[in-house]
């Protein structure tokens, strides 16, 4: 199997390696990330080409978007790919984060020019959960083949303090409501994004990551499918 592995923090992100280092058991992998961080891209793709750095046969780095990679690695390269992932990514990607995150925009990418892809995501602070379940829900999907090129899957580990998972929820994308706190300061325009109050329900992706489970949704676009 070809495997590509993309994400948005860049090719130094540490989350990198440990999911370059289990997707080598699985196939032939080729890994190309930004040279810096490029969280918030979304699906974008930068126009009039970019520069990239060939850091040996199996390490690309670019100017570039995460979506930017996958179309370096399929087109540029010329890889005949058949599983994208992107990730694990620094912070969740839950609802509406899924339309601005340059993790899951590259997985967006990949599935619109009809590859797999696989987006992953976790909370921005410690490992302890990647260290103790990124082995088992890559060898999930790969078992199960619950990958299609009809939808992205989206997966986000429960938070640090469970410390390993309770199992594995299929879940939908769940919109949460917030308020908007803005600010003028120095010549800049600050947001933040305050939780409106609201029982999410219990098959959506935010109760499975505050229960203690790994959230695998199907999603294609905004939309959650299954």
């Amino acid at each position: 199997m070809n495997i590509l592995l993309v994400n948005d923090d860049g090719i130094n992100a540490s989350r990198l390696k440990k999911t370059e280092d289990i997707l080598k058991k699985f196939g032939d992998l080729t890994v190309v990330a930004p040279k810096k961080q490029q969280s918030g891209k979304s699906i974008a793709i930068s126009i009039g080409g970019f520069p990239y750095e060939k850091i040996d046969e199996k390490h690309y780095a670019i100017e570039g978007s995460p979506a930017d990679c996958v179309l370096f690695g399929k087109y540029g390269l010329g890889l005949d790919i058949d599983i994208v992932f992107s990730g694990v990514n620094e912070g969740y990607n839950l609802g509406v984060d899924t339309m601005y995150s340059g993790t899951v925009g590259a997985a967006y990418q990949a599935n619109y020019h009809n590859m797999n892809a696989v987006a992953l995501s976790a909370h921005h602070e410690g490992d302890t959960v990647l260290d103790n379940d990124l082995n088992q829900i890559i060898d999930y999907i790969f078992k199960n083949k619950i990958y299609s090129e009809d939808y992205v899957v989206n997966v986000n580990f429960p938070k640090e303090h469970f410390v390993s998972s309770k199992g594995i929820l299929n879940t939908k994308t769940y919109f949460l409501s917030y308020d908007l706190k803005t600010s003028l300061q120095d010549g800049k325009f600050y947001i933040q994004r305050e939780i409106i109050n609201e029982k999410v329900p219990s098959d959506s992706d935010i109760y499975a990551i505050n229960n203690g489970y790994i959230s695998v949704s199907k999603i294609k676009n905004e939309n959650s499918i299954e």
